[in-house]
């Protein structure tokens, strides 16, 4: 196509040609990114903030070092598990589990930039897709079940993914209806936005209109203070405690690594679990924009991974989460018509022009609003379409799949991992037919 034929300049010749593209595409894109950032970091046992500062330092590094074109890089959903299970693995009772995990994000991202370095990004090829989506189906069913506690203001004192499930039907009845109230406005925003026939209407994303809708709850509901409000004889806890927590001045979010656990095998695990699937994740999902560009153009992954290292360790040495390339804003980013790498670093210079300027602003939303909108992105995760599509490359494909996301569930990330590409190449070898060193 005539489109096509043109190809956006490479480097700073490309930033000067084609920034009022990258630019307004920017726009959308840090508008669904700031919400989900936030997100994000509350989803992953961290303040608010450190998913702020991921996204921030995503575009100032990455865009320099990654080997994409369209990407937008930054905290994305598919890590909240593990860094969860960092946070639990590694807490000693001294209340710094938080500094371990990020000393484990700073090796991990050392890694990527070594392993980017030896030309390691092919090996994204040998992760059979049915495991992939298994790993993120089981990511989006851990969140959900998560999230949506925070979203009907209950809990849960489950050990398993599957016990904190099971308590978010069983806890039904002790929803807070002025939580739950806010949760039901989200989703149906979340669900119903793309529907609504108004141009001005779309040009704000859904997260950022559920933002903005929860605050007058907020003020209806008096959030802002410690007490109780009875309604139908029964009494419901709101307080701030509810709302999210940002400081006034961004340098006072920094928090920075501790390295005193680096000779522990929790360390390490932690370590291991981020490399492995942050590299996947971005290396999947790079792959997949490659797809969309209307260009045509081949992302370099090797390049990306260096890109990928240098921010998360930068990121983790700061406070902030681990750097991966996230498939939903890149997918905003080309459709809304960028053309070059630049926009991910204007993305990241507009979310830190609204944290400076729109901070005390955040401090009124509700944990409730950020929790709505990760209960949807978990359930597209795990949504009946991904197990059709994987039932009609074939039934194995399915299996494979579903046996990822179960073992993964009941033991952790990596376990499952590791078990999915196991069952897949065995039962493969066996469909084939054929002896190990022939198969292989």
């Amino acid at each position: 196509m005539k489109k096509n034929k043109f190809i956006p300049a490479k480097g700073f010749k490309g930033l000067k040609e084609n920034w009022r593209y990258d630019f307004t595409a920017a726009i959308s894109v840090a508008l669904v990114a700031l919400p989900l950032s936030l997100g994000v970091a509350v989803a992953s046992g961290m303040e608010p903030i450190s998913g702020v500062i991921s996204a921030i330092v995503a575009g100032f590094v990455a865009t320099f070092f990654r080997g994409s074109n369209l990407a937008i890089n930054g905290p994305a959903a598919g890590l909240i598990a593990v860094v969860l299970t960092g946070i639990m693995a590694l807490d000693d009772g001294s209340g710094h589990a938080i500094n371990y995990v990020l000393a484990a994000s700073v090796v991990s991202g050392g890694i990527q930039v070594i392993m980017g370095m030896l030309k390691m990004g092919r090996f994204a090829n040998l992760f059979p897709s049915s495991v992939i989506y298994g790993i993120l189906a089981a990511i989006g069913v851990i969140i959900f079940s998560k999230q949506m506690h925070v979203a009907l203001g209950t809990s849960s004192d489950a050990t398993t993914t599957m016990g904190v499930l099971i308590d978010v039907f069983l806890q039904l009845p002790n929803a807070n209806p002025f939580v739950a109230i806010i949760s039901v406005l989200g989703l149906l925003l979340m669900i119903f936005h793309s529907k609504v026939n108004y141009k001005l209407f779309h040009f704000i994303p859904a997260p950022i209109w559920i933002l903005v809708l929860s605050v007058p709850f907020v003020y209806a509901f008096d959030f802002f203070s410690d007490h109780s409000i009875n309604l139908f004889g029964r009494l419901y806890d709101v307080g701030p405690n509810l709302l999210i927590s940002i400081p006034d001045n961004l340098s006072e979010a920094m928090i920075y690594p501790d390295f005193s656990r680096i000779d522990t095998g929790a360390f390490w695990l932690t370590v291991l679990s981020f490399t492995l699937v942050s590299s996947i994740i971005t290396l999947a999902a790079a792959k997949a924009v490659d797809t969309m560009d209307p260009y045509k153009r081949t992302s370099d992954l090797d390049k990306d991974l260096v890109g990928m290292g240098l921010s998360t360790m930068v990121s983790g040495a700061i406070g902030g989460l681990p750097v991966l390339t996230v498939i939903v804003r890149s997918t905003v980013n080309v459709h809304n018509h960028a053309r070059t790498k630049w926009s991910n670093l204007y993305h990241s210079a507009l979310i830190l022009l609204f944290i400076l300027a729109l901070g005390p602003a955040l401090q009124k939303v509700p944990l409730a609003a950020l929790a709505v909108i990760l209960v949807y992105t978990g359930f597209k995760l795990a949504s009946p379409k991904v197990f059709k599509l994987a039932y009609d490359q074939g039934v194995e494909q399915l299996f494979f799949l579903v046996s990822t996301l179960i073992i993964t569930l009941y033991t952790n990330i990596l376990y499952g991992m590791f078990s999915g590409i196991l069952i897949t190449g065995l039962l493969n070898m066996l469909l084939a037919k054929v002896g190990i060193r022939e198969y292989f």
